[in-house]
């Protein structure tokens, strides 16, 4: 973006920082203007708005101490047209469709409230007898969604886009998706999600490419980080970076491939996963494939949270178990892990193959939450969470797998 491109200060379209006034048309009034090369500028205040679309060459520009806030009002919303797989209609705070050279920026922040659409008393069922929980496991189980916009910042089918340096905070549903989307650079972003509630992922990649993802920090309910092809089942997702973040995830920090999506050409460095329920999660379903995966300089902590959470307190899962999907070419060189579980890799007729684990460390340790959730292999969506096949302290658990090589120490 041009120093030159002109600037449109939502307040000059009638937008008032009061967080309580809505002022949807006003600033999307100022991104209309600003289309093929304009700067929207949200500064001074809190900035209330229902659903706003996005155009081609428009910056979005959120300055420190100014805030974009979600309405609480689901009326506020609407449906973009566009179809998803998993959460069918698209309703958005900030969507684009087809667009390019879009970016949103600043170190302001975006906050969802996505609490607002959450019923947090009616919790979703796990299985468990909750008359035996404690207060603490009670409040780590998933909230029931009441009716919410169901991706929050989502863009379909664009091409050269930024998000930089924002704070995105309590997101109802996916934070950002970019479905079908190329060349994408998400930098110096901070996540900061309620960890109770579902399906807040992140950030997710469906059947995109060229994609960096670099110097974040991710707090989330669900997957820091997705790289799938939901949205688009003949789709792939391909060419990924993700260097220098934290993250933190009731479900899996960072994760690769799910059911029949095609995932390839993956370099994941220096990360650090801590109070997590897993690690690095790699899954492949009939159809499906993830494929050239390079993992080095891992720091992992995970535990087993009570709830209805997939995964069981591992640091890593590769799983094409009761598949016809498959993993092949992943190599993790420099791992050290405090887990609750075994590492877990399984297949079915060798489809799990090439794997390599070197440097690592991996300690297992017994953990505190609620027995039923203890003592179990959760492999959902390819089969059932079932009671574990494997000891505690065991460090790696392995079946069906062709082409294994380890080099782990238990620390």
């Amino acid at each position: 973006m041009s120093q030159l491109s002109r600037i449109y200060d939502v307040r000059d379209f009638g937008a008032v920082g009061d967080g309580k006034t809505l002022c949807t048309a006003a600033i999307q009034a100022a991104i209309d203007a600003a289309e093929n090369g304009g700067v929207v500028l949200l500064a001074g205040g809190d900035y209330v708005s229902g659903t706003l679309g996005m155009k081609s060459g428009v910056t979005l520009r959120i300055e420190a101490g100014a805030k974009l806030s979600g309405s609480r009002n689901i009326a506020d919303y609407w449906d973009c047209g566009f179809y998803h797989n998993e959460m069918k209609k698209t309703v958005s705070l900030i969507y684009g469709l087809g667009c390019d050279h879009v970016t949103l920026e600043g170190n302001g922040e975006i906050d969802m409230n996505g609490d607002a659409f959450m019923d947090f008393v009616t919790l979703c069922p796990s299985g468990a007898d909750e008359s035996t929980l404690t207060l603490d496991e009670i409040e780590q189980m998933v909230v029931s969604v009441v009716e919410r916009p169901t991706q929050p910042i989502f863009f379909d089918s664009c091409t050269n886009l930024n998000v930089r340096d924002l704070t995105l905070r309590n997101a109802p549903c996916w934070t950002v998706t970019f479905s079908r989307c190329e060349n994408i650079k998400m930098l110096g972003v901070t996540v900061l999600n309620e960890k109770r509630i579902p399906n807040n992922d992140g950030v997710h990649f469906s059947a995109s490419r060229h994609i960096v993802v670099g110097d974040c920090i991710f707090l989330c309910g669900d997957d820091c980080f997705a790289a799938t092809c939901i949205t688009d089942t003949e789709g792939v997702c391909e060419d990924i970076v993700v260097s220098n973040c934290i993250c933190s995830s009731r479900s899996a920090a960072i994760r690769f491939g799910h059911l029949y999506s095609k995932v390839r050409h993956v370099a994941v460095n220096n990360v650090v996963i801590k109070d997590s329920n897993r690690g690095f999660c790699i899954f492949s379903g009939d159809d499906g494939y993830v494929e050239d995966v390079v993992i080095s300089n891992a720091v992992v902590e995970t535990k087993i949270f009570a709830g209805g959470w997939w995964g069981k307190g591992e640091a890593m899962v590769i799983c094409a178990a009761d598949s016809t999907g498959r993993i092949e070419n992943v190599t993790v060189n420099g791992l050290t892990a405090t887990t609750e579980n075994p590492i877990v890799i399984c297949g079915t007729n060798g489809n799990v193959k090439g794997i390599s684990i070197e440097n690592a460390r991996v300690r297992v340790r017994e953990g505190k939450t609620n027995e039923f959730f203890r003592h179990k292999i959760d492999l959902q969506p390819n089969r059932p969470c079932a009671p574990a096949p494997f000891k505690f302290g065991d460090v790696i658990y392995t079946e069906g797998v062709e082409d294994l090589t380890t080099n782990l120490k238990n620390a």
